[in-house]
């Protein structure tokens, strides 16, 4: 499980400087689940996507990459313009 979480890690350098601020903008928690909640329709339900980078794309956040099950392409969008953000 660690060897999978620093494979995740890993990836986020592939992201766009634009990705990279909106990603940074959610929390690790909610990331986590992010991460591991993309769906693969060969697999047919959700899966961890791995090997993944990011872009923006009308102010929402685009993760391509691969099921870590089958290999299969996957691709989760997170609503990144639509969040809510509160000052601590």
């Amino acid at each position: 499980m660690l060897r999978q979480a620093e494979n995740l890690r890993m990836s986020k350098q592939k992201f766009t400087p634009e990705a990279e601020l909106l990603w940074g903008s959610v929390p690790s928690q909610v990331q986590e689940r992010i991460l591991q909640n993309v769906f693969c329709g060969k697999c047919g339900g959700s899966v961890t996507i791995v090997d993944y980078t990011g872009k923006e794309e009308n102010g929402d956040l685009i993760l391509e990459g691969r099921c870590g099950i089958c290999g299969k392409r996957v691709a989760r969008v997170v609503e990144t313009s639509e969040m809510k953000f509160e000052d601590n």
